[in-house]
């Protein structure tokens, strides 16, 4: 067991005196992260191993038996994580992560709330903890707060999968139509706004599979979804704390068949996803750039956006950055109040410059701001009104945007469905994204909700490339057919598992 309280003693003074330092070695982008409530059995390290775990959470204060688990995960190699949960009182919770620090537990996690009401009083007691690592789990309204030397976790997301039933009974979901198109619950959004507003952070998600999750009622959740759950958070960029259902958990126990396959399939998509982090983890290629407030703001916006395949590159509204219209085809500043004097003159000086801009008022009372010196009417709509100025465009709706999956649909439009980032056909249970990959190739970035896909779909990718190759788990890459398509490549996606990591040059 690895006694991280005696190897950082020494270092502890310089940490004191340097907030840089605050943080000890734990890697919240790399490490496997798991929940383990399930029996303190130290049999069960090793099937941790197996399903590709490097770090577990067990929950702290815990029985000697927790802590031979926790002795044994660290032997094996696994970051042992003691999980305080919601305490009842500050010195509860000094006393549990002093007794998880001589029990050889390498960090400690924490949940916001109880005595850490506010950022100032969970920021202090992470500071009482230098040279220990810390997970600090926070939702939707303590997302922000700052709290340097911990590792900030998201517990917002819903438990990812298919909510529509087949088209056709005992087969899977097959054609997208209007009317049949199937409703996945997907989280590749937050990842993306959490890197977007959160730069400095890693972007890790904790969810878990219960009501606020989206799960109750006796809903159960296919095995295998725990696999897609971390498969879109890193390929979208981050990270995910895995939580096992509990009849997913007790079915390993048991060495059930389906579930002892599901979790294998778990340990080769979680290696294959360390291997090649750095090959996923790229700058978004997207070329549409959207501002964000809260989540209760641009949430559900950005939301449906990703799902259409479309994943803007995510500014906060508060720090708008100069916007080249170059490089972004389109700016989307919705239901957000009027921009600062410097954002807003960085968001007209885009539109002068040839870009395109979305904007809707955060309410009736928001003044018009983007009706700047120069800005001529064109052509109204019934919901919406288009300028020009300069060399660019404007669309600006009268109301708040209230259907995100409408306004999703239009930007789809008016940027061009030509011209989208990544487009997919017959694929309504895949979603996509693209990152750069050197100076000139792109990698596309495929995850499936559903049942693996053995017939073939298009994929077409913005930009002119000669060459597509998809990475298998095993390591091994193999051809696709790639053809020129205008200013796009278009990709025959021959079959497709839970994820594809496509490579273009």
């Amino acid at each position: 067991m690895r006694h991280i309280a005696v190897r950082c003693t020494s270092a502890l003074l310089v940490a004191l005196a340097s907030p840089l330092l605050l943080l000890a070695e734990f890697d919240a982008a790399f490490n496997i992260i798991g929940r383990w409530d399930g029996p303190a059995d130290v049999s069960q390290v090793q099937r941790l191993q197996q399903g590709g775990w490097t770090a577990v959470l067990l929950p702290w204060p815990g029985n000697e038996a927790t802590e031979a688990f926790a002795e044994a995960a660290g032997q094996a190699g696994l970051t042992a994580i003691a999980e305080l949960g919601v305490v009842g009182s500050i010195e509860a919770a000094r006393e549990a992560a002093a007794s998880a620090r001589k029990a050889g537990f390498d960090a400690v996690a924490l949940t916001a709330g109880g005595p850490f009401d506010s950022a100032d009083s969970l920021r202090n007691f992470v500071t009482e903890l230098r040279g220990y690592d810390v997970l600090v789990f926070l939702d939707r309204s303590q997302i922000s707060w700052n709290v340097p030397g911990a590792h900030p976790v998201l517990t917002a997301g819903l438990w990812p999968g298919v909510r529509a039933p087949p088209n056709v009974p005992g087969r899977g979901i097959e054609v997208a139509t209007a009317s049949r198109e199937p409703w996945l619950d997907t989280n590749p959004y937050l990842i993306g706004y959490l890197r977007g507003i959160f730069p400095e952070r890693v972007a890790v998600l904790g969810y878990r599979p219960d009501a606020s999750g989206g799960i109750s009622g006796g809903r159960a959740v296919p095995h295998e979804s725990v696999e897609v759950a971390l498969v879109e958070a890193f390929m979208a960029g981050g990270n995910f704390v895995i939580s096992l259902p509990g009849d997913y958990r007790q079915a390993l126990l048991a060495d059930n068949k389906e579930a002892v396959a599901a979790w294998e399939s778990l340990g080769r998509t979680a290696r294959f996803l360390q291997e090649h982090r750095e090959r996923i983890q790229q700058p978004n290629r997207s070329r549409i750039a959207a501002a964000a407030g809260s989540l209760a703001e641009s949430g559900e916006i950005l939301n449906l956006m990703y799902r259409r395949n479309m994943f803007p590159v995510v500014y906060a509204a508060s720090d708008i950055p100069v916007i080249d219209p170059s490089r972004f085809r389109a700016f989307v500043y919705a239901n957000l109040s009027e921009p600062g004097a410097t954002a807003l003159r960085r968001i007209i000086g885009y539109v002068e410059a040839g870009g395109l801009l979305l904007v809707s008022p955060q309410d009736r009372e928001t003044p018009k701001w983007w009706l700047a010196a120069g800005v001529e009417k064109v052509r109204s709509d019934t919901d919406r009104d288009h300028y020009t100025l300069g060399n660019g465009r404007i669309v600006a709706y009268h109301d708040p945007i209230l259907d995100p999956s409408e306004f999703a649909l239009d930007v789809i439009d008016l940027v061009g469905v030509q011209t989208r980032d990544v487009r997919l056909w017959n694929a309504p249970t895949v979603v996509g994204s693209a990152v750069s990959a050197n100076r000139s190739g792109a990698r596309v970035l495929l995850v499936n909700y559903d049942t693996p896909i053995d017939q073939g779909f298009p994929a077409r990718i913005d930009g002119v490339f000669r060459r597509a190759t998809v990475l298998e788990l095993d390591g091994e890459q193999r051809s696709l057919k790639a053809v020129k398509r205008g200013e796009a490549t278009e990709v025959w996606v021959d079959r497709m598992g839970r994820f594809a990591l496509i490579e273009l040059r």
